[in-house]
């Protein structure tokens, strides 16, 4: 385990913030990650109404992150996301900010995030050619 990450993580996680979320690239030990991508694949395969896709697939999202969530000897509660592209197909009308901001109100989220980030916003794939995602007003760190 790499300690000063772990020590950052810990005292991070101390913190009186609202949200705690942690958007890393470099795989931590010890946590069990939710594939995101291939668990929402495998859940809407066999849908059959294009009409009704968007909220099944929001219902379905909920079920897999409610039922991911862990329990970590260091970090306590937590939840441990990756492969996220699924989440901004528009067609499916994910609202990503609610779930960064309900899954890390009495957990920890861990967010695998391979786009580019800076300050204020995430970029899913690249500030030029990506969707940006404003996360100024929730509480996070990157590792």
């Amino acid at each position: 385990m790499n300690y000063p990450i772990i020590s950052t993580i810990m005292d991070y996680i101390q913190s009186q913030a609202r949200n705690k979320i942690i958007f890393y690239s470099e795989d931590i030990s010890d946590l069990k990650s939710v594939n995101i991508g291939l668990r929402i694949s495998e859940s809407i395969y066999n849908f059959k109404e294009p009409g009704r896709i968007p909220m099944r697939v929001s219902s379905e999202l909920d079920k897999i992150l409610h039922a991911a969530i862990s329990n970590h000897d260091l970090f306590g509660k937590y939840l441990s996301i990756e492969n996220l592209g699924i989440l901004f197909e528009p067609a499916l009308k994910i609202d990503f900010n609610r779930i960064l901001d309900s899954y890390s109100q009495n957990n920890v989220l861990f967010v695998k995030w391979d786009g580019e980030m800076d300050v204020e916003n995430i970029y899913f794939l690249t500030k030029e050619n990506g969707i940006k995602i404003n996360i100024k007003n929730v509480s996070h760190i990157a590792i």
